[in-house]
């Protein structure tokens, strides 16, 4: 791929090669010794600033010992890296999406989440995650591929925990609160873990009432995660598969949803206030 602004799958790879090149013990300047490369011309292939060539990637990939099977998706991004958007089809066990999409957020500086009728999944208690991953699925995973599933979904919410979190603001549906999800105690405990994390500082929710009737958030879920320097990437959910997008077009679509809904949600206060009468 040429020098150019990166896409998601550029960015993507940027990264990826930047934890195994720290994972392998290797600096910049000795992956460029290695291989005949520029210090600088390292770096700004792990920032994505660069284009990346399938020859240095694949030399890189040789260097850090990666698994060919490993080798052989990180080149096929590369080849595929100016394509839009990403989708990527669910399949069983730890779906490999969850995985991108824990290392996006964790990069990320803001997020802004849309959720009809679900607590979403940075919010959720182990119990509510179990209930949503187990009785929405068409077909239920068995014990072992549930409790990866939670275990995962609830290590998403460890960038909340951070020294410096990104800022979450959450904007979900009336039905998200009243939905018993799991039977009453289950949802109860979900209503309380929600009053008490929106006393952080960076963490935000507000209500849409079921009173605002139609609204854009009805077209469906959606996570619009912001960065410091890169454009902003989308994320959407659906039952066979996600789909990553960072293309101008469909993040500017998603952008002005977003305004759209948030115009009809309750104020923070509002929000909060039916929050806590609920619990």
């Amino acid at each position: 791929m040429p020098p150019g602004r990166p896409t998601i799958r550029s960015r993507q790879v940027a990264g990826e090669l930047r934890r195994l090149r720290k994972q392998a013990g290797f600096t910049t300047g000795e992956v460029g010794a290695q291989l005949g490369l520029s210090q600088a011309k390292v770096s700004r292939v792990e920032t994505g600033s660069s284009g990346l060539r399938l020859g240095d990637v694949q030399a890189m990939l040789g260097l850090y010992r990666v698994p060919e099977p490993r080798q052989a998706e990180i080149l096929d991004l590369v080849r595929r890296a100016a394509e839009p958007g990403w989708p990527q089809v669910h399949g069983r066990g730890l779906p490999e999406q969850w995985l991108t999409l824990i290392d996006w957020e964790s990069k990320a500086v803001a997020l802004r989440a849309y959720h009809g009728g679900l607590v979403p999944g940075l919010l959720q208690t182990a119990d509510y995650a179990r209930a949503v991953l187990r009785d929405t699925a068409a077909e239920p995973p068995g014990d072992a591929e549930l409790d990866a599933k939670v275990a995962a979904r609830l290590a998403r919410q460890g960038i909340l925990s951070r020294d410096r979190p990104p800022t979450l603001l959450a904007v979900i549906g009336e039905q998200a609160l009243r939905i018993p999800v799991g039977g009453p105690a289950i949802a109860a405990a979900q209503l309380r873990h929600l009053a008490e994390a929106i006393r952080k500082p960076h963490v935000q929710v507000r209500v849409v009432p079921d009173s605002a009737g139609a609204h854009p958030g009805l077209d469906g879920s959606f996570l619009l995660m912001d960065f410091d320097q890169d454009r902003s990437v989308v994320h959407t959910e659906h039952r066979s598969r996600s789909l990553f997008l960072d293309d101008e077009e469909s993040v500017a679509v998603h952008q002005r949803a977003w305004e759209r809904i948030a115009a009809v949600a309750l104020s923070a206060q509002e929000s909060t206030e039916m929050i806590t009468g609920l619990t």
